[in-house]
């Protein structure tokens, strides 16, 4: 029964530390507010994980998971074919609605960017590195072997701005008039399809 209860209790904070960071922030989140939020005693985060650092990581790799990344091609596929579904699957990724785990994800990696915690470099690892390893493949495809490493360094650069804008700025761009609509499910295509037309066109620039 009390192990069982345990693992209960272990959920319940782990759970509730999803909420509470993706809420506030690894700084501004507090124990009290975690097991609060659990219903658990304060002395339960210590327990259980060893303390608001340990629990954070374990956040991370719970909302972060290894080895979920999926590439959109290889370097056999048409460059422009495989672009396409690349911004698809990540846009999808980021901005569809979907299960509150994503939300809560994009939440923390915002927060993270924002105020970088000693964990960025997990995050890194497990949720940019191989994004922006494939896309610079994709890159490097579409300008072609002669490219010059700063070029495809800025080209990749100037199209995860393109993807992230919306995500970093939407507060402002409801502010402004007209009020610039936000990216969602029900226009994630023609979103998709802007991205992919302007850095395209970009690209064939670049390359002439």
């Amino acid at each position: 029964m009390n192990e069982k209860r345990n693992v209960n209790t272990k959920d319940a904070l782990l759970a509730a530390a999803i909420e509470v960071f993706a809420d506030k922030g690894f700084d501004a989140a507090t124990v009290r507010d975690i097991c609060g939020r659990a219903g658990a005693n304060v002395a339960a985060v210590n327990y259980h994980y060893g303390g608001k650092d340990a629990l954070y990581l374990a956040v991370l790799e719970e909302v972060f998971p290894r080895d979920t990344y999926e590439q959109s091609g290889d370097e056999d596929m048409d460059p422009e074919l495989r672009f396409k579904r690349y911004l698809r699957n990540l846009i999808s990724d980021i901005y569809e609605s979907g299960s509150a785990t994503i939300a809560q994800r994009w939440s923390i990696f915002l927060r993270e960017m924002a105020k970088p915690s000693r964990n960025l470099d997990f995050i890194v690892r497990r949720q940019v590195q191989p994004r922006a390893d494939e896309l610079r493949e994709i890159v490097s495809a579409l300008l072609g072997p002669e490219c010059p490493e700063s070029v495809l360094a800025y080209t990749s650069s100037s199209i995860w701005v393109l993807l992230l804008d919306h995500l970093l700025t939407q507060p402002i761009l409801d502010r402004l008039t007209p009020r610039r609509p936000a990216v969602n499910s029900a226009n994630l295509e023609e979103f998709v399809d802007h991205v992919f037309k302007f850095s395209l066109g970009g690209i064939k620039a670049v390359g002439r």
